[in-house]
């Protein structure tokens, strides 16, 4: 087991090192670029090339960083260092001393991440005129997201510690029940607690808009509680929809530039797709599918963690940053099932978005608009679509479009 994982590491490391490249040279293909330039200029595809490519020396330093930071953090013996040092700190309490601990390890990563994250979210989004932040609204922004991730991690991470030591060699089965209640709890307060950290909401009164709004919910079967509207202005130009609620009732969120960037029939189309995501149960879905498959990466880390932590036990917390580094080797490699599953649900909410609206020219006109807003690279590798992509590529989701069989619905131009 101990040879399979290091040489499932140095695989890693060589994918890693081809998709690089792959992802720099691009998938244009002739297909592609005639389908393309039926919907966008020359112009619109050099851009999205330019932003596409941003920062490229850049995004494969952050990937060295980030690949080496927590097995150097472990096997220099940092790791314990600095659980002894904060051990004073703790008042005696395990479970203070590991929070503070965890706390310490995401600001040390923080930290090193902080100069890329300033150079790709701030400086790079101006200069390809997103952001719409001040330095100081950029500052507010990062703090305020790295304290909401931190609080969340320690809340997770010290729960499955506790997991670890309370259940023994009987943690594999418990973990994915720990993960499972997370989940469900962060979805349900996520609008209430988590959104009205960084957004404004206010409730959504536009006649032009809310009436194709109302009419897509209505024939999906939803019960609209509440339609609100939330300022993404602020932040940058990025667009975007979506559904929030547990049961047959249901809110909506609007951001502010999807309206501003949108026709009244090409808002109600994303609400369609996103429509589609709930009819079809999709979130319960990806959260069931995430919940089995949690149990297989437990079992894996169960049979790896004890081979490299030498006396250390899997609920130590200095073997965190061990433990984090089993799991990004892992996840890579089950990256492209979740990807292809991702991407299934995606077409699914797709096909139902063209056959309850009935607009295939709206639907097309929303994607090359989202395309548009957001200079997306059109010719992505196709191997790189399959192993990492959450959608399909914007060009073959055009063409299902164009192909789509509207018969048993009722097609509107």
């Amino acid at each position: 087991m101990k040879f399979f994982f290091i040489s499932l590491t140095v695989l890693y490391v060589v994918l890693r090192i081809i998709f690089t490249l792959l992802d720099r040279k691009g998938g244009k293909t002739p297909e592609k670029e005639s389908l393309a330039l039926k919907y966008f200029s020359k112009e619109d595809l050099e851009k999205a090339k330019e932003y596409h490519d941003r920062g490229f020396r850049a995004s494969v330093a952050r990937k060295i960083i980030s690949f080496v930071f927590p097995p150097v953090f472990f096997f220099s013996g940092f790791s314990v260092y600095l659980l002894n040092v904060l051990h004073p700190f703790s008042f005696g309490y395990l479970t203070i001393q590991g929070a503070i601990f965890i706390l310490s390890y995401f600001i040390l990563e923080f930290l090193l991440n902080l100069p890329f994250q300033y150079y790709f979210s701030f400086a790079l989004e101006h200069k390809f005129g997103f952001s719409n932040m001040t330095v100081k609204d950029w500052i507010i922004y990062t703090l305020k997201q790295f304290s909401v991730s931190a609080f969340l991690n320690i809340i997770l991470i010290s729960a499955a510690y506790l997991t670890f030591r309370k259940t023994g060699a009987n943690w594999v089965w418990f973990i994915p029940l720990v993960l499972l209640a997370f989940e469900l709890i962060f979805t349900f307060l996520y609008p209430y607690i988590f959104l009205p950290l960084f957004y404004k909401k206010s409730n959504f009164e536009q006649g032009e808009y809310t009436a194709p709004i109302f009419e897509v919910a209505e024939k999906s079967g939803i019960k609209l509680k509440k339609l609100f509207q939330i300022n993404e202005s602020k932040y940058s130009k990025h667009t975007n929809a979506f559904f929030t609620g547990f049961g047959p009732e249901k809110s909506i969120y609007i951001f502010d530039t999807l309206v501003k960037n949108n026709s009244p029939e090409e808002v109600a189309s994303v609400v369609a797709h996103e429509a589609g995501h709930w009819k079809h149960h999709h979130v319960l879905k990806g959260i069931a599918l995430g919940f089995f498959g949690s149990f297989i990466i437990a079992w894996l880390v169960a049979l790896t963690f004890p081979l490299f932590a030498g006396n250390l036990l899997v609920s130590n917390f200095e073997g965190l940053p061990l433990l984090s580094f089993i799991l990004t080797i892992y996840t890579f490699f089950t990256a492209p099932l979740d990807s292809f599953i991702s991407r299934k649900m995606e077409v699914t909410a797709d096909t139902y978005e063209l056959a309850s609206t009935g607009k295939r020219e709206v639907f097309i006109s929303s994607m090359v608009r989202l395309a548009k807003d957001n200079k997306s690279y059109l010719y992505t590798n196709d191997f790189l679509t399959f192993w990492f992509a959450s959608h399909p590529p914007m060009l073959k989701r055009i063409q299902m479009a164009l192909d789509f069989d509207f018969r048993g619905t009722t097609e509107k131009k």
